[in-house]
């Protein structure tokens, strides 16, 4: 009887230490970008997008694509890279129609967020 009791407690003693050691799982933190939603070209056909993004991971880069297209037209993996809050400007020259415009912000933990944003010719 004895033998079984002391079994049994370290039976609960051992489960007990298996689930003090779990880990919870966070969600991986992702860049978060604050800008308007819309704007409008100037008379030169040019447009600056404003706005901050911050992290919780340190960010890599920044890629801003015409949706639509596959290759990005400008990329920002200087000024915005390894930094956690990141106020941007960013001149989009040449928009002769109406386009939309995504931003991604790639965070160095591998998560990425994308944003974007309708420029309307002037």
């Amino acid at each position: 009887m004895k033998r079984n009791v002391l079994f049994i407690l370290t039976l609960l003693f051992s489960f007990a230490m298996g689930l003090s050691s779990c880990k919870k799982t966070e969600p991986t933190p992702q860049p978060v970008v604050t800008t308007v939603a819309t704007g409008k070209a100037n008379a030169s056909n040019e447009f600056v997008w404003t706005g901050t993004m911050t992290s919780s991971s340190p960010l890599a880069k920044v890629t801003l694509t015409t949706v639509g297209e596959a290759t990005p037209f400008y990329l920002d993996d200087s000024t915005a890279k390894n930094k956690t809050s990141y106020t941007f400007s960013y001149l989009i020259t040449g928009i002769t129609t109406d386009r939309t415009i995504r931003m991604d912000a790639y965070a160095q933990n591998g998560t990425v967020t994308s944003l974007t944003i309708f420029v309307s010719k002037f």
